[in-house]
């Protein structure tokens, strides 16, 4: 019986000891003991074993610096691949830019002919190619301006003043020629074609003193000697 009360005392006395120290913190009472652990491991997640600081021993500093090459090789291939990485994206946006500019050039092109299509209009036909080519084209001339037999011609009374006099008679006597022979040679048809030209330069600055109708008369009337000799339409 003195035994079992002795063994209860051993094993509440600990205990009635520690309710006195009070709780950690408190007024008068210091901080319960914390044991000293090494600090633990800096190195991050990319290739660092943690809980070897160095611990101040061989095997210690050895299992850091071993972490520390680890780490390092670790942090040179993240950033060799984050660098790779970088690469493509910067090539795959520069050909994307490229594509991009390409695109839009053509695009541009397009816009610009169905823009200047639209202004032009619908294209003629061939029906309409016709009539304007006939219309524009010389008119030949008629009884009332040229004498088919001898070839003489009937000129407009502003090219009958003397300041035509010269050109009048070197395009008669070619004519005359060609009535004869039924056509001109080609240096014939050149001379036609100069000296009419040189007319209606000299009818072009007497514009001012020709009325508007009688200019437009001469003008159609060279055209049509012009193309009569030479089958070509005066420039």
């Amino acid at each position: 019986m003195n035994r079992l009360w002795m063994l209860m005392i051993v094993v509440a006395y600990p205990l009635i000891a520690l309710a006195q120290t009070g709780s950690p913190g408190s007024s008068g009472n210091p901080p319960p003991y914390q044991p000293a652990v090494p600090a633990p491991s800096t190195m991050n997640q990319y290739g660092g074993y943690g809980g070897y600081s160095g611990g101040g021993t061989v095997a210690g500093s050895a299992m850091n610096g071993m972490a520390s090459v680890i780490s390092a090789k670790g942090n040179y291939n993240l950033s060799t691949s984050a660098a790779a990485i970088n690469m493509t994206q910067a090539q795959r946006n520069s050909i994307e830019n490229d594509n991009l500019a390409v695109n839009t050039y053509f695009q541009m092109r397009a816009t610009n002919r169905a823009a200047r299509a639209a202004e032009r209009g619908p294209s003629p036909t061939m029906e309409q190619l016709v009539r304007i080519a006939k219309e524009g084209a010389p008119r030949p001339l008629g009884a009332n301006q040229l004498n088919p037999v001898d070839g003489q011609l009937n000129w407009p009374s502003a090219l009958q003043q003397d300041s035509f006099a010269s050109q009048r008679s070197e395009v008669d006597q070619l004519f005359a020629t060609r009535a004869r022979y039924g056509g001109l040679d080609y240096s014939g048809q050149m001379k036609v074609r100069s000296t009419v030209d040189a007319m209606f330069n000299q009818l072009k600055a007497k514009i001012a003193q020709i009325a508007p109708q009688d200019y437009t008369v001469c003008r159609s009337f060279l055209q049509s000697v012009s193309y009569a000799a030479t089958k070509t339409e005066m420039e």
